[in-house]
């Protein structure tokens, strides 16, 4: 079983990795976000290219020579990764030379069509003018000088899925997981589209954690993380767009779960149940030892710590309203401690 734990950016995915190694058996791999699947140029890429919506054999060749391009990022020092960067480009290398069908050096148009323009003079006065008119006059016989390289033939290959099942499993062995077990992972789906991706994995489940727009707004505005700039924070009309669009396919499943990060506090037991009913655990063998609601309940109803944004808030919970959490349901708590980002000026009686 492969366990999910997702979100949208910001919405506290990670409560699900700190409860699940609360459990014997689980495997849980939360130091790297395993977006494989469906990163720009990846699984779900390859697959549209070479499986739905090929056009002739070069957009798959093109998208086989990004999803390279991108797993040899990996071998960037100082980033977070699955496993040891020339590791997984080599794993990655194995699986394309397990799809491909046809392999040939060669060059295309896309390969004198680059967004820069002295790269493209001098690649299209090689294969225009320095090959054909040139070298192959001399020798009498083809010459391969840039800009050709290695070409990628793969339409539609049978072994595909398999092959993606295999390269995803040889990732885990190489995190050191062990394939017999239950393994929980972070972000391995979209969390506006998880079922995209699970036909990359053996016996997927995902659970998606979602937090009150009114809450992620403020944590956006006041968190001083390098990592949370890719939220609309500086205009609450864009914030409510971003929001709400991502939101339209929303809906669970016998393999996804919607939770609330508010409902894992205010309603701990009953959300905690619902979990284990959904992925079929064995017993919580230390509750609240990592996953602590006493303490994340900071990281709600965060506008008494910021009353100066309240024009912005109201217009969220008109705008969103159906994505609010019903916090006066519940008793008025007790805040002990500060937000986890340290948004802690302005403290108001609440």
């Amino acid at each position: 079983m492969i366990i999910g734990s997702c979100g949208f950016g910001g919405t506290g995915s990670s409560v699900l990795t700190d409860l699940l190694s609360e459990y014997e058996g689980i495997q849980v791999f939360d130091r790297f976000e395993f977006v494989i699947p469906y990163r720009v140029d990846g699984l779900e890429d390859l697959e549209y290219h070479l499986m739905k919506q090929y056009a002739k054999f070069e957009s798959g060749d093109y998208a086989i020579k990004r999803f390279l391009a991108q797993a040899r990022c990996y071998k960037t020092p100082f980033i977070n990764k699955p496993c040891n960067g020339d590791k997984f480009y080599q794993l990655s290398e194995k699986f394309i030379e397990s799809i491909c069908q046809v392999r040939y050096r060669g060059t295309d148009t896309a390969d004198v069509l680059s967004g820069n323009v002295l790269r493209n003079i001098f690649a299209f006065a090689s294969k225009k003018v320095l090959m054909p008119k040139v070298i192959e006059k001399i020798t009498h016989k083809p010459s391969y000088l840039w800009p050709c390289r290695d070409m990628y033939y793969a339409i539609e290959p049978e072994n595909f899925y398999d092959e993606a099942k295999k390269y995803i499993n040889s990732i885990l062995l190489a995190m050191g997981a062990d394939l017999s077990k239950p393994i929980c992972l972070d972000q391995p789906f979209e969390g506006n589209n998880p079922e995209q991706s699970f036909p990359f994995f053996e016996d997927p489940y995902a659970v998606i954690i979602d937090r009150d727009p009114r809450d992620l707004y403020l944590d956006a505005i006041y968190n001083k993380s390098p990592d949370g700039k890719f939220f609309p924070r500086t205009n609450v009309q864009d914030f409510v767009i971003y929001y709400r669009n991502m939101r339209k396919e929303k809906k669970n499943s016998n393999r996804v779960l919607h939770m609330s990060f508010e409902a894992l506090i205010y309603e701990y037991d009953k959300s905690v149940k619902a979990i284990e009913d959904f992925l079929h655990l064995g017993p919580h063998t230390k509750p609240m030892s990592v996953f602590n609601p006493n303490k994340s309940i900071n990281n709600t109803q965060t506008l008494r710590l910021h009353p100066e944004n309240e024009n912005d808030i109201r217009y969220i919970e008109q705008e969103l309203s159906e994505y609010l959490f019903p916090f006066e349901r519940y008793p008025k708590p007790e805040f002990i401690g500060t937000p986890f980002s340290g948004s802690s000026h302005n403290m108001v009686g609440f």
